[in-house]
Protein backbone atom coordinates (compact mmCIF):
# COMPACT_ATOMS: atom_id res chain seq x y z
CA UNK A 1 0.00 0.00 0.00
CA UNK A 2 1.44 3.37 -1.00
CA UNK A 3 1.55 6.38 1.32
CA UNK A 4 -1.26 8.31 -0.39
CA UNK A 5 -3.64 5.37 -0.08
CA UNK A 6 -2.57 4.85 3.53
CA UNK A 7 -3.15 8.52 4.33
CA UNK A 8 -6.66 8.29 2.90
CA UNK A 9 -7.45 5.38 5.20
CA UNK A 10 -6.86 7.55 8.26
CA UNK A 11 -9.94 9.55 7.23
CA UNK A 12 -12.11 6.57 6.25
CA UNK A 13 -10.88 3.40 7.98
CA UNK A 14 -8.18 4.20 10.57
CA UNK A 15 -8.19 0.67 12.02
CA UNK A 16 -7.19 -0.71 8.62
CA UNK A 17 -4.49 1.95 8.34
CA UNK A 18 -2.99 0.99 11.69
CA UNK A 19 -3.16 -2.69 10.81
CA UNK A 20 -1.10 -1.89 7.72
CA UNK A 21 1.37 0.16 9.78
CA UNK A 22 1.87 -2.65 12.27
CA UNK A 23 3.06 -4.91 9.46
CA UNK A 24 4.93 -2.28 7.45
CA UNK A 25 5.82 0.67 9.71
CA UNK A 26 7.10 3.88 8.09
CA UNK A 27 7.03 7.55 9.06
CA UNK A 28 8.94 9.73 6.57
CA UNK A 29 5.93 10.70 4.45
CA UNK A 30 3.77 12.10 7.28
CA UNK A 31 6.76 13.59 9.10
CA UNK A 32 7.89 15.51 6.01
CA UNK A 33 4.29 16.55 5.29
CA UNK A 34 3.85 17.85 8.85
CA UNK A 35 7.09 19.83 8.75
CA UNK A 36 6.40 21.30 5.29
CA UNK A 37 2.80 22.23 6.12
CA UNK A 38 3.73 23.89 9.41
CA UNK A 39 6.67 25.72 7.84
CA UNK A 40 4.54 26.96 4.94
CA UNK A 41 1.98 28.51 7.30
CA UNK A 42 4.69 30.09 9.45
CA UNK A 43 6.66 31.50 6.50
CA UNK A 44 3.61 33.00 4.82
CA UNK A 45 2.26 34.41 8.06
CA UNK A 46 5.42 36.31 9.00
CA UNK A 47 5.90 37.52 5.42
CA UNK A 48 2.53 39.30 5.29
CA UNK A 49 1.49 40.13 8.86
CA UNK A 50 1.64 43.72 10.11
CA UNK A 51 4.55 42.98 12.42
CA UNK A 52 4.47 46.20 14.45
CA UNK A 53 0.78 45.65 15.12
CA UNK A 54 1.51 42.02 16.06
CA UNK A 55 4.18 42.98 18.58
CA UNK A 56 1.87 45.51 20.16
CA UNK A 57 -0.90 42.91 20.34
CA UNK A 58 1.32 40.26 21.90
CA UNK A 59 3.20 42.41 24.38
CA UNK A 60 0.89 45.25 25.40
CA UNK A 61 -0.46 44.63 28.86
CA UNK A 62 1.94 41.77 29.44
CA UNK A 63 2.89 41.49 33.10
CA UNK A 64 6.23 39.98 32.14
CA UNK A 65 6.99 42.93 29.86
CA UNK A 66 6.14 45.40 32.62
CA UNK A 67 8.62 43.67 34.93
CA UNK A 68 11.45 44.02 32.41
CA UNK A 69 13.97 46.84 32.39
CA UNK A 70 13.84 49.45 29.62
CA UNK A 71 16.76 47.79 27.86
CA UNK A 72 15.10 44.37 27.98
CA UNK A 73 11.83 45.77 26.65
CA UNK A 74 13.70 47.49 23.85
CA UNK A 75 15.36 44.21 22.84
CA UNK A 76 12.03 42.38 22.82
CA UNK A 77 10.26 45.09 20.84
CA UNK A 78 13.20 45.25 18.44
CA UNK A 79 12.78 41.66 17.33
CA UNK A 80 12.36 41.30 13.57
CA UNK A 81 10.05 39.10 11.46
CA UNK A 82 13.13 37.27 10.16
CA UNK A 83 14.20 36.31 13.68
CA UNK A 84 10.68 35.14 14.57
CA UNK A 85 10.44 33.15 11.34
CA UNK A 86 13.86 31.54 11.76
CA UNK A 87 13.18 30.62 15.38
CA UNK A 88 9.81 29.10 14.50
CA UNK A 89 11.18 27.06 11.59
CA UNK A 90 14.10 25.73 13.65
CA UNK A 91 11.65 24.84 16.39
CA UNK A 92 9.54 22.90 13.89
CA UNK A 93 12.43 21.02 12.27
CA UNK A 94 14.05 20.11 15.59
CA UNK A 95 11.18 20.22 18.06
CA UNK A 96 8.68 18.04 16.21
CA UNK A 97 10.96 14.96 15.88
CA UNK A 98 12.08 15.39 19.49
CA UNK A 99 8.50 15.54 20.79
CA UNK A 100 7.53 12.50 18.73
CA UNK A 101 10.60 10.64 19.98
CA UNK A 102 9.73 11.40 23.61
CA UNK A 103 6.16 10.23 23.03
CA UNK A 104 7.55 7.07 21.42
CA UNK A 105 9.76 6.43 24.43
CA UNK A 106 6.68 6.68 26.65
CA UNK A 107 4.80 4.19 24.44
CA UNK A 108 7.72 1.77 24.59
CA UNK A 109 7.78 1.92 28.37
CA UNK A 110 4.00 1.79 28.76
CA UNK A 111 3.84 -1.05 26.25
CA UNK A 112 6.34 -3.12 28.21
CA UNK A 113 4.40 -2.53 31.43
CA UNK A 114 1.01 -3.40 29.89
CA UNK A 115 2.24 -6.10 27.50
CA UNK A 116 1.58 -4.12 24.31
CA UNK A 117 5.08 -4.53 22.98
CA UNK A 118 5.95 -2.98 19.64
CA UNK A 119 9.23 -1.69 18.26
CA UNK A 120 10.39 1.92 18.42
CA UNK A 121 9.77 2.21 14.67
CA UNK A 122 6.21 0.95 15.02
CA UNK A 123 5.33 3.34 17.84
CA UNK A 124 7.03 6.26 16.08
CA UNK A 125 5.05 5.46 12.94
CA UNK A 126 1.78 5.28 14.88
CA UNK A 127 2.35 8.65 16.52
CA UNK A 128 3.52 10.38 13.35
CA UNK A 129 0.58 9.20 11.26
CA UNK A 130 -1.83 10.04 14.08
CA UNK A 131 -0.85 13.69 13.64
CA UNK A 132 -2.23 13.80 10.09
CA UNK A 133 -5.02 16.17 11.30
CA UNK A 134 -2.35 18.86 11.77
CA UNK A 135 -2.09 19.05 7.98
CA UNK A 136 -5.83 19.77 7.80
CA UNK A 137 -5.33 22.61 10.27
CA UNK A 138 -2.42 23.97 8.23
CA UNK A 139 -4.57 23.95 5.09
CA UNK A 140 -7.29 25.90 6.92
CA UNK A 141 -4.71 28.45 8.10
CA UNK A 142 -3.39 28.87 4.55
CA UNK A 143 -6.93 29.49 3.28
CA UNK A 144 -7.44 32.11 6.01
CA UNK A 145 -4.23 33.89 5.05
CA UNK A 146 -5.19 33.82 1.38
CA UNK A 147 -8.40 35.74 2.13
CA UNK A 148 -6.66 38.59 3.98
CA UNK A 149 -6.02 42.07 2.60
CA UNK A 150 -3.03 44.26 3.42
CA UNK A 151 -2.09 45.23 6.07
CA UNK A 152 -2.72 41.77 7.48
CA UNK A 153 -3.74 41.92 11.13
CA UNK A 154 -4.34 38.31 12.11
CA UNK A 155 -3.33 37.09 15.55
CA UNK A 156 -1.65 33.72 16.18
CA UNK A 157 -4.84 32.67 17.99
CA UNK A 158 -7.01 33.53 14.98
CA UNK A 159 -4.66 31.50 12.80
CA UNK A 160 -5.52 28.50 15.00
CA UNK A 161 -9.20 28.65 14.08
CA UNK A 162 -10.09 25.38 15.81
CA UNK A 163 -8.39 26.15 19.12
CA UNK A 164 -10.43 26.28 22.32
CA UNK A 165 -9.39 29.89 22.71
CA UNK A 166 -10.71 30.90 19.30
CA UNK A 167 -13.87 28.80 19.48
CA UNK A 168 -14.89 29.44 23.10
CA UNK A 169 -12.72 31.52 25.42
CA UNK A 170 -11.34 34.43 23.33
CA UNK A 171 -8.60 35.34 25.78
CA UNK A 172 -5.86 37.82 24.94
CA UNK A 173 -2.11 37.11 25.13
CA UNK A 174 -1.80 38.85 28.51
CA UNK A 175 -4.62 36.86 30.09
CA UNK A 176 -4.06 33.69 32.15
CA UNK A 177 -4.32 30.44 30.22
CA UNK A 178 -3.92 31.99 26.76
CA UNK A 179 -1.10 29.68 25.60
CA UNK A 180 -2.84 26.55 26.87
CA UNK A 181 -6.15 27.42 25.22
CA UNK A 182 -4.47 28.25 21.91
CA UNK A 183 -2.47 25.02 22.04
CA UNK A 184 -5.54 22.86 22.69
CA UNK A 185 -7.74 22.49 19.63
CA UNK A 186 -10.15 20.11 17.94
CA UNK A 187 -7.31 18.75 15.82
CA UNK A 188 -5.50 17.71 19.01
CA UNK A 189 -8.55 15.67 20.04
CA UNK A 190 -8.74 14.18 16.55
CA UNK A 191 -5.07 13.17 16.67
CA UNK A 192 -5.51 11.65 20.14
CA UNK A 193 -8.55 9.78 18.89
CA UNK A 194 -6.56 8.29 16.02
CA UNK A 195 -3.80 7.20 18.40
CA UNK A 196 -6.41 5.54 20.61
CA UNK A 197 -7.73 3.63 17.59
CA UNK A 198 -4.15 2.59 16.81
CA UNK A 199 -3.48 1.28 20.30
CA UNK A 200 -6.78 -0.60 20.36
CA UNK A 201 -6.03 -2.13 16.95
CA UNK A 202 -2.57 -3.26 18.03
CA UNK A 203 -3.47 -4.40 21.55
CA UNK A 204 -6.95 -5.91 21.06
CA UNK A 205 -7.80 -4.35 24.42
CA UNK A 206 -10.74 -2.17 25.46
CA UNK A 207 -11.41 1.41 24.43
CA UNK A 208 -10.87 2.47 28.06
CA UNK A 209 -7.45 0.83 28.20
CA UNK A 210 -6.46 2.38 24.87
CA UNK A 211 -7.64 5.84 25.92
CA UNK A 212 -5.76 5.74 29.22
CA UNK A 213 -2.64 4.42 27.44
CA UNK A 214 -2.65 7.33 24.98
CA UNK A 215 -3.97 10.18 27.12
CA UNK A 216 -2.17 9.65 30.42
CA UNK A 217 0.94 11.72 29.54
CA UNK A 218 -1.14 14.44 27.89
CA UNK A 219 -3.37 14.78 30.95
CA UNK A 220 -0.26 15.05 33.11
CA UNK A 221 1.43 17.64 30.88
CA UNK A 222 -1.64 19.75 30.23
CA UNK A 223 -2.75 19.45 33.84
CA UNK A 224 0.50 20.93 35.15
CA UNK A 225 0.62 23.52 32.33
CA UNK A 226 -2.97 24.58 32.98
CA UNK A 227 -2.39 24.86 36.73
CA UNK A 228 0.54 27.25 36.35
CA UNK A 229 -0.97 29.11 33.40
CA UNK A 230 -4.20 30.00 35.20
CA UNK A 231 -2.41 30.51 38.48
CA UNK A 232 -0.39 33.27 36.81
Amino acid sequence: MNNITLAGLFFTAPSAAFAELRERPRFLFPLIALVVATTAVTAWYYSIVDFEWLKDHLFSGSKRMQEMSEAQRARVMGISPKVMLTTSIIGTFIGLPIVLSLQTAYCLLAGKITNVQQSFLQWFSLLTWSNIPVIVGAAASLILLATQTSPVQVTPSELQMLSLNELVFHRGPAEPGYAVLVGLNLLSFWAWGLAIVGVRTWSNRSWLFSAVFVLLPFFAIYGVWTFFAFKG
